[in-house]
């Protein structure tokens, strides 16, 4: 007589996904550890005057940054010449106590930067100061 077999049943294949979930968990730390060490640049990279008798205070600041290319830039924001004085009011209503810290380049002539000064002045800047990089000791 004919003898049947009986098939056992298989049991189903399964994904492991333990060493997916550890390689993503690794991915994820490796972001956020990377992302603390990346520094944030805003505005425009102007290359400073070297002074040595430059120092930083420890107040509120508003900085204002001029170009080579005579653009400006308020706290990273770019500006208008014409625009300025009236931003400089409202800054000045948040701050009454700011000093505005001038980060001009050194390539810009000197008459833009007194115009600029001036038209600080104007707009009610009592507090002013010029950012310099750190000189070379002789």
């Amino acid at each position: 007589m004919f003898r049947f077999r009986r098939w056992k049943k298989r049991a189903e294949p399964q994904v492991n996904v333990t060493p997916l979930v550890d390689v993503i968990l690794q991915l994820v730390i490796f972001f956020i550890v990377t992302t603390t060490f990346v520094s944030v640049e805003t505005g425009a990279r102007v290359n400073l005057p070297s002074a040595n008798f430059s120092r930083i205070e420890e107040a509120k600041t508003i900085t204002v940054t001029l170009t080579k290319g005579n653009t400006l830039y308020l706290n990273g924001s770019l500006t208008d010449w014409t625009e300025l004085p009236r931003l400089f009011v409202v800054e000045l209503r948040k701050n009454p106590d700011a000093v505005v810290v001038i980060e001009a380049d050194r390539e810009v002539l000197h008459g833009r930067v007194v115009k600029l000064m001036d038209l600080l002045r104007r707009a009610g800047v009592e507090r002013m100061a010029i950012a310099t990089q750190p000189g070379e000791e002789k």
